[in-house]
């Protein structure tokens, strides 16, 4: 998925998410997820995080280690180590989404790298009218539940 894509879902997942953890600063943790949910494409010299961080092209490949369930963790508890559980939470919504938006293309993850090599794909072809579709969509839903939250 594009990363306007990725975006756009983790906005939307955390719409779903606030009113169960009701965070005490809901703009941080909107902040936390939607960086988050741009964290596994670091590996890729082109995105927009991975360009500040060409080495890690060099070490990992693209939807490799940081398209895997494993980073998620060791980040995940990290950061429960040094900060508040809520942003844990809002971190995990965030890196999530990511891997979910990327299981439905065609080039798909592989969740469990680098202990298992098996790739799970998806319909989705990144950067087609299909998944600009899909962007609205999540657009179009996110602004009806802005305007109707409390």
């Amino acid at each position: 998925m594009m990363y306007k894509t990725h975006l756009a879902f983790s906005f939307l997942l955390v719409m779903f998410t606030i009113p169960l953890f009701n965070p005490s600063n809901q703009i941080l943790f909107l902040g936390i997820a939607l960086i988050s949910s741009m964290l596994p494409d670091i590996d890729h010299p082109e995105s927009k995080l991975g360009r500040y961080f060409k080495p890690l092209s060099f070490l990992f490949e693209h939807r490799g280690f940081f398209h895997s369930v494993f980073p998620l963790m060791i980040f995940g508890f990290v950061l429960l180590t040094y900060t508040r559980r809520i942003y844990v939470i809002a971190f995990v919504v965030g890196y999530t989404s990511h891997l979910i938006g990327d299981l439905i293309t065609r080039q798909g993850i592989m969740p469990f790298h680098p202990i298992s090599k098996i790739r799970i794909r998806g319909f989705l072809r990144t950067g087609t009218f299909l998944e600009f579709l899909i962007f609205l969509i999540f657009i179009i839903i996110n602004i009806i539940l802005v305007i109707k939250m409390p």
